[in-house]
């Protein structure tokens, strides 16, 4: 099964209406439906990306069989695409409607002043063919620097054009049209939106091409109607194009470098049409003093051919290249799209949890909490066949002064419940970087596929924390993530964080701004 882009942009927010859930009773009843999806499809799907997109068309069955048939309700990613064609065709009819009329009146010709063909030249085929190397240079970039952190294309002033155009333009238009369709879908808008706009550093790949290819349509009609203007007055006009220059420019070098410009079309096109012969250059060379009367018709039509197929073979062509180019990488990101990233591994294993086998007879190393506590907790369902589990494991960090074992067995309690891991190891830290160094440097050596950081929400995620998370994100394999399990005050008997805590705003946002797509927040949940 092929991935699209609107298939990511509904499976997280499938994965976000679930994060959603917060009475046990709701998260219970998603885990027992996200149990039989898997036990349906388990031996058929050959790995784990398969087994996302059967539980992403399982959930839509679900979706729609809820919406009803009366009314016409979308997913965030079909209002993405519907969205996307929309501003695609707008863009190719807009960017062709100024090519054609910047041409058409680029090209008004009075009679006695003929078009100077250099500045058309340097206007519609030099300088489209500067502006390529922008998204070639990006093209670049993102391929050889893909795991770098800067991204120019995100900063630059298309990018931000068009995204005001997707993001808040055509929204508001939409709503103050209020058609039948939208009017039903503007909350999917809004959150197709907010996923562009919030999860770019996690999604950025992704939304990269769409926008790229956007601005290749537009450079590409805009060239495109140009030469059709061009076509056009030429065919009901009887036009007369000329150069001059101050310099003592010879006509043997303009021969030359015209020769040199059809190069690609000169091998197949006759030589007459090709580009202007060195006569007719010599004799549409405009000289102020001389006037127009000493100039041949002849050699002032001669140029028209060779003005159109430079606009099509430098500025067309050249586009059309760039939108398939990124058509196919943005497939061959979509291919290659990361699934093990938190909001999707937790998925796997609630789906998958049937098969969880905990070993609760791990020797605890550099712990100052009771091993006692993960034995107690640990629950033992039956073995099964499937795909490997993924996180199965879980590392679990904790201020040994902040937390007791009382504490510590409902948090292990609440992490085997509602995230569905095996801690498998406690250590204790005291949030003091210099202190846990060797600690956090030796996690490496541990066979651990989630580390687990407890922390109080109420505490404020001040630069030095936030700072310690960073550095043992650092620490941490590539590919485990690190989350960050809050709780309400480690001294009450309720340690359960609600989703309206103000707490728990702050910290999302202030770890949102960290830009690291596998450090995530979670509240705790009994």
């Amino acid at each position: 099964m092929e991935i699209k882009l609107k298939d990511i942009i509904d499976l997280d927010y499938f994965i976000s209406m679930d994060d959603a859930l917060d009475s046990q009773e709701e998260i219970q009843t998603r885990a027992v439906k996200d149990r039989n999806i898997y036990n349906r499809c388990r031996n058929t799907v050959q790995n784990e990306n398969a087994l996302l997109l059967e539980w992403l068309v399982f959930r839509r069955q679900e979706f729609f069989e809820k919406s009803g048939k009366k009314e016409i309700v979308l997913l965030p990613g079909t209002v993405f695409s519907i969205l996307y064609s929309w501003i695609s065709y707008s863009m190719a009819l807009s960017g062709c409607v100024f090519g054609i009329s910047l041409a058409y009146s680029f090209l008004a010709y009075h009679g006695n002043r003929p078009i100077n063909v250099t500045v058309f030249i340097a206007f519609f085929i030099i300088f489209p063919v500067l502006l390529m190397f922008f998204p070639l240079i990006l093209m670049v970039h993102k391929v050889l620097w893909r795991g770098k952190k800067a991204n120019w294309f995100h900063k630059s002033i298309l990018h931000t054009v068009i995204l005001f155009l997707f993001l808040d333009v055509l929204p508001k238009l939409l709503k103050k049209a209020g058609g039948s369709v939208f009017k039903k879908n503007m909350d999917h808008l809004e959150y197709t939106a907010s996923l562009i706009q919030m999860k770019g550093r996690e999604y950025k790949d992704f939304f990269f091409w769409p926008v790229f290819i956007l601005a290749s349509v537009f450079a590409a009609s805009f060239s495109a109607g140009a030469l059709g203007g061009t076509f056009f007055r030429v065919v009901v006009s009887d036009m007369a194009f000329g150069w001059q220059s101050t310099l003592m420019a010879s006509t043997a070098r303009v021969y030359d470098l015209v020769s040199f410009i059809a190069l690609p079309w000169s091998w197949f096109v006759p030589e007459s049409l090709a580009h202007p012969g060195l006569e007719q250059i010599e004799g549409s060379r405009i000289i102020l003093k001389d006037g127009l009367s000493v100039l041949a018709t002849q050699d002032l039509v001669s140029w028209w051919p060779f003005i159109c197929m430079g606009i099509l073979f430098y500025a067309v062509i050249p586009r059309l290249m760039l939108i398939v180019a990124g058509v196919f990488a943005q497939k061959k990101v979509l291919q290659g799209v990361d699934f093990k990233r938190p909001r999707f591994r937790q998925l796997m294993v609630r789906m998958q949890s049937s098969v969880l086998n905990i070993d609760s007879n791990n020797t605890l190393e550099n712990q100052a909490i009771d091993s006692s506590l993960i034995k107690d907790t640990a629950d033992k369902p039956s073995s099964g066949s499937g795909l490997s589990l993924l996180g199965q494991n879980a590392l679990l960090l904790a201020s040994q002064k902040v937390y007791s074992d009382r504490a510590m067995t409902t948090i292990i309690k609440g992490i085997g419940t509602h995230l569905l891991f095996n801690v498998k190891e406690i250590i204790g830290i005291t949030l003091d970087f210099d202190n846990d160094a060797d600690i956090i440097r030796h996690m490496d050596q541990r066979e651990v596929d989630q580390v687990i950081l407890v922390h109080e929400v109420w505490q404020p995620p001040i630069r030095g924390l936030l700072y310690y998370i960073t550095q043992i994100r650092t620490v941490i394999p590539r590919g485990i993530p690190l989350w960050i399990l809050l709780t309400r005050d480690a001294g009450q008997e309720d340690l359960c964080v609600d989703s309206t805590d103000i707490h728990y705003d702050v910290w999302k946002k202030a770890v949102f701004k960290l830009k690291n797509p596998d450090i995530a927040v979670k509240r705790f949940i009994l």
